[in-house]
C-alpha cells in the first residue's frame, strides 16, 4: 500500500512539473471587486486555483463531519462508562462468589 502511495504522488507531481513546464506564458489575473492586477504564470494561477479548490473542499468536508465526530465522541465515553461498569460488576459478582464459597452451608 505505501508503495502504491509513493507511486502515485510520484505521478502527480511528474503531471504537475510537466504542467508547470509547458504554460509558461504570463497572464494578467483581475478579480472583480478589487484593483489589483497581477501578472503571473498560467501555470501559477491555475495551481493556485486549485490549491485554493482543494483548501475549500477539506475545510467544507470537515465540517460537515463535525456532527458525527460529536456522535463518535459521545459513543466513545458512553462505551468508556459502560466497560467500567462491567468490570465493577464482575469484581463485585467475584466477590459475592468468593464470600459465597466461604460460608459454611446450612445442615438441614
Amino acid at each position: 500500500m505505501r508503495f502504491l502511495n509513493t507511486l502515485l504522488a510520484v505521478a502527480v507531481a511528474l503531471i504537475v512539473v510537466l504542467f508547470a513546464v509547458s504554460n509558461r506564458q504570463v497572464v494578467a489575473v483581475e478579480i472583480w471587486p478589487f484593483p489589483f492586477r497581477i501578472e503571473a504564470g498560467l501555470y501559477a494561477v491555475i495551481l493556485l486555483a486549485v490549491l485554493v479548490g482543494f483548501v475549500v473542499g477539506s475545510v467544507a468536508t470537515w465540517l460537515n463531519g463535525a456532527e458525527k465526530r460529536s456522535q463518535l465522541r459521545a459513543a466513545r465515553k458512553r462505551m468508556r462508562e459502560m466497560e467500567h461498569s462491567l468490570g465493577r460488576l464482575k469484581d463485585e459478582a467475584a466477590a459475592a462468589r468468593a464470600k459465597a464459597e466461604l460460608s459454611p452451608t446450612p445442615k438441614i
